[in-house]
Order: C-alpha cells, then structure tokens, then sequence
C-alpha cells in the first residue's frame, strides 16, 4: 500500500504496528479537531475493490473498440511523451470521426448527432458505456470488510475524480456533485459526494480531453 508517497509492504514484521499508529493518530486528530474527514477517492479505489481501470488502462480499452484507431496504444503513449490528456484528445477525434461514418452512427445514440453536439462526446458515451458495469459486489470477503468499515466512517464529504458509481451506493443519503456545479457549493454543507471530473451518469461532464 501507499501512504504519503512511500511504499509500504502488507508483510513487513511491524505492518500490524504500524496501521495500529496510524489509526492512533487519525483518531487523535478527529478528535482534536472536532470534525469528520473529507475523503478523497482516485482511481486506486476502482482497482482494488472492483477491478476497474485507471487512466491508462481506460484508454486502451477504447483503443481496441474503436475501428478508426488502427496502431497499438504505445504507438500514441510515445507520440504524445507519455501525456495521457493529449492521447486522449486524438482518440476523441478518431471517435468522432467513426461515429460518422455509416456503421459508426448504429454505435451510438441519435440524440448524439445534433448540430451543437461537442466532437468528444462520442468517445465519452463509449467510456461510459465501459465503466457502467463496474460493482463491488465480487469484491473479496477482506475488501467487502474494508467498505463496510468505510460506510460507518460517515465522511464530512468525499472528494472524487473517479467517473465510475462505485461511491454512491456507500453513501446513499449524500449529495452527488457533478463536474462544475462543484465550484457552486458551499464547503460548510456536510454529506456530498464531489464527482470533480465528472461522472458516467453525465457523459458529457467528463474531464478528458487537452
């Protein structure tokens, strides 16, 4: 696991000892503090409790659906220096390109085909389409442990650049904030869940593109 950049090891002899200090010192800090933690969820959370992708992976995928996309995914990584954002924005235009093409418009909704339609929400839907099936419902018995122990936590808000919807059923009675209409929102309000780049249940508030 990873914790403040440094790399520490499930099996070292103190493990045990060290989670128990740590423990010790959030829960000295809540209390001192009189309030409860604003958790901030990456896509580590996908990975470990639902097998979802990260940034790269995801990116891949949408590689080998897409027909326009003809060169391997590292063809791109290393045209663009390994800048993902950048990756991106051309599949966004091989999406965009495909879902105009004859076959490409059976791919995709008609309401997607208007005049005033961003050239990226092509590439957004199929994303969506991609992450929509994730759940934690297989997750392993250890790890079921783990979000039932996050559940009880009753966090003062959860900060996410996740789109996936894998948090919301955790947290069921909390606000879901999406993409801008974070920045619209009082920080003093406890029980939001802030989707800040975006979430699958809105496509189109997705951050991904250059």
């Amino acid at each position: 696991m990873w914790f403040n950049g440094s790399l520490v090891e499930e099996n070292m002899p103190d493990y045990a000892q060290y989670q128990e200090e740590i423990k010790a010192d959030i829960a000295e800090t809540l209390q001192g503090l009189q309030c409860q933690p604003i958790l901030f969820i990456g896509s580590g959370f996908s990975l470990r409790y639902a097998s979802g992708p990260n940034w790269e992976a995801l990116l891949t995928a949408l590689a080998q659906a897409c027909p326009t996309i003809d060169k391997d995914f590292a063809y791109f990584k290393q045209k663009y220096d390994s800048d993902l954002t950048m990756v991106g924005s051309h599949f966004a235009n091989d999406y965009f390109e495909w879902a105009w093409s004859k076959e490409g418009k059976k791919q995709f909704p008609a309401d997607l085909f208007g005049a005033d339609i961003p050239r990226d929400a092509y590439i957004k839907y199929k994303a969506a389409e991609l992450l929509r099936h994730l759940t934690t419902e297989g997750a392993v018995e250890a790890h079921q442990a783990e979000l039932e122990a996050l559940k009880k936590l009753g966090p003062h808000a959860v900060i996410t650049t996740n789109y996936d919807a894998l948090i919301e059923p955790l947290f069921p009675q909390y606000e879901v904030v999406v993409g801008q209409s974070v920045f619209r929102k009082s920080a003093l309000v406890v029980g939001e869940i802030f989707k800040i780049h975006g979430s699958i249940t809105e496509p189109g508030s997705m951050v991904f593109t250059k």
